[in-house]
């Protein structure tokens, strides 16, 4: 039985080579630290130098915008860069695309979008990286990217089908890559695999 491969191939890494629970947000709980310090550090910048130039001038405008940037820089230019987040380098961590690539910066501020404006938040994010084959977030399922250690290599390639998921009301679908049993090391990839 022929299969539907319009969505092309993409590559798979082993199993211990994704980014677990604990280590995803260990690097998120850094990242946001920084973040935070860099917007406190970012306002008194912004405060004292208004402030030599009009006293009575409220900064907050200008801040918001300079800290939106400043997380836009951070989380997308940067953490896509080999230099990568200091929570993605403390944890040994890298993002690539399904294709084994480096993310793009139009698909990096797509998911930082998808996580500011939703549809999902850090919770549903985190439980389903529990229970994910592939430890893949629900951004990173729409989005095709993988967290994976940093000195991670794929180790095949398979064809991408689309995945349907029914879960706590929601109806989900999207391209994962199919990647074949292993009895070596027990995975198995059912709802993965095309039938026939």
């Amino acid at each position: 039985m022929d299969h539907d491969n319009s969505l092309g191939d993409g590559v798979y890494f082993a199993m211990d080579d994704y980014a677990g629970l604990v280590r995803r947000f260990v690097a998120i709980a850094v990242d946001t630290l920084i973040l935070i310090v860099g917007g406190v550090c970012l306002w008194i910048a912004i405060w004292f130098v208004s402030f030599q130039f009009d006293p009575a001038f409220d900064p907050s405008g200008l801040f918001f915008i300079a800290w939106i940037g400043l997380c836009w820089v951070y989380l997308t230019l940067l953490k896509r860069s080999r230099f990568r987040t200091i929570g993605y380098r403390i944890c040994g961590l890298k993002i690539v695309t399904t294709k084994g690539e480096r993310p793009s910066l139009i698909r990096m501020t797509a998911r930082m979008l998808m996580w500011i404006l939703g549809p999902f938040n850090l919770f549903l994010d985190l439980i389903w990286i529990g229970a994910d084959t592939e430890r893949q977030s629900l951004r990173d399922c729409y989005l095709g990217t993988y967290v994976v250690r940093y000195d991670a290599d794929p180790i095949g390639v398979a064809p991408m089908h689309l995945t349907r998921y029914t879960a706590a009301g929601w109806n989900l679908a999207y391209p994962r890559v199919c990647r074949p049993h292993d009895p070596k090391d027990g995975t198995a990839w059912p709802s993965n695999l095309p039938d026939g």
